[in-house]
């Protein structure tokens, strides 16, 4: 514990000792500030309030019961809070987040209706319920929700553009394209619904007005000007913004999308098929991933990349015997030295020595017995290093 925090325990101890009960409970609440977490400070002020206000207590004691991550007991508490005062905006929040954090968003939904209810002008609830809907792909009373948001902050100077951009968001996924350009203000987002209501030019001219000031806005931009170019069947424009994009935040999933889709418009099936590869790759699904690539390789069996992917994916998937085989095509094709080194460190691992040999793995022991007498245990505790090394040489492009 930190010495100022000791100091403020000692000190609320001290107020406590000698009946300075409003004392304790500030330097105790000053404590909690610091280090919400703090689980005797909940404790202490859990005591302080058991006999003068037991509303407050009960909203102490779940606090401590979250403190616990005793979930369950934190909402009984903050139910017996609410039987106390109803309406009380904070022991409603409690409620209504515990709700959330126990995947009851039901439940929170209720809770934040009646918050919004007493309080109107409780911005945060407007905008936890639109995620909880959201969540609950209950978009229709998501857009209600924005709107009855839109509506009550109408007031403020300029409205709540935050809000505005929310509620546009929710029309664009809900495909109210008209309603969403009524009420968005972000250029960002106006030309994404633009292009997607097919409006490219009026798109276009929102782009050239956006100044990208950071990495963000530039990687936004860029893919909008691709996916214009892509509306107006101009691929390789597409692909060249596209190549700008990976220029600033690097390859990632959604630009090998884009880049496998105007591949596919331009009739390319192969660079098609070894981009949609890569994006299930960025993606984390290396089984749909195999399929990619094994369509490439069945559209041009000579492209190395395409080989050391198949080799890479079959081996970080156990088929370490399918992988071999794609190694084998490597080295055939141009005598990769390292697909040689692999293949001589995998036979070498399974026992094979005459087949090591032929790849330039060679036993220090000539008097060593011949490949079927060596013990297969002894290969497999070879082969996670094996696995490693490969992973080392084709990690490259």
């Amino acid at each position: 514990m930190a010495q100022d925090l000791q100091d403020l325990h000692q000190k609320a101890s001290e107020a406590m000792a000698e009946g300075e009960r409003e004392k304790a409970i500030e330097l105790y609440n000053k404590i909690l500030e610091e280090a919400p977490g703090d689980e005797i400070a909940h404790g202490q002020l859990m005591d302080l309030y058991f006999d003068t206000d037991k509303f407050k207590y009960y909203l102490m004691r779940a606090n401590y019961n979250i403190v616990n991550q005793k979930i369950e007991h934190a909402i009984n508490d903050t139910k017996k809070a609410l039987n106390l005062d109803a309406e009380s905006i904070d022991a409603r929040v409690k409620l209504a987040r515990l709700y959330r954090i126990s995947n009851k968003n039901l439940k929170a939904i209720d809770e934040f209706n009646k918050i919004i209810e007493l309080e109107p002008k409780y911005r945060e609830g407007y905008l936890e319920l639109i995620n909880l809907y959201t969540l609950e792909d209950a978009k229709e009373s998501a857009v209600g929700i924005a709107k009855k948001a839109v509506e009550e902050f109408s007031n403020n100077e300029g409205g709540d553009t935050e809000l505005k951009n929310i509620l546009a968001k929710l029309y664009f996924d809900t495909g109210c394209y008209d309603l969403a350009l009524e009420v968005v203000s972000d250029d960002f987002l106006k030309a994404k619904i633009l292009l997607s209501d097919g409006k490219n030019d009026e798109a276009k001219a929102v782009l050239d007005n956006i100044h990208a000031g950071n990495k963000d806005q530039k990687a936004a931009k860029n893919l909008l000007l691709a996916e214009y170019h892509y509306n107006k069947s101009e691929y390789d424009n597409a692909l060249s913004v596209i190549d700008e994009y990976i220029k600033t935040m690097g390859p990632d999933a959604v630009s090998f999308q884009m880049k496998a889709l105007c591949f596919e418009e331009k009739g390319d099936k192969f660079n098609a098929a070894v981009h949609f590869g890569y994006m299930k790759k960025a993606q984390g699904k290396n089984d749909e991933a195999v399929v990619e690539f094994n369509h490439a390789h069945s559209l041009n069996k000579k492209d190395k990349n395409v080989l050391i992917e198949l080799a890479n994916l079959y081996m970080g998937l156990g088929e370490k015997y399918t992988a071999m085989d794609f190694w084998n095509a490597i080295y055939e094709l141009d005598n990769d030295i390292n697909a040689k080194e692999v293949l001589g460190e995998f036979y070498f691992a399974e026992g094979d020595y005459r087949m090591a040999e032929k790849y330039g793995k060679m036993r220090e022991d000539k008097n060593m017995p011949d490949s079927n007498n060596k013990a297969y245990t002894e290969a497999e505790d070879e082969d996670e290093g094996l696995i490693e090394k490969i992973i080392g040489f084709f990690t490259r492009k």
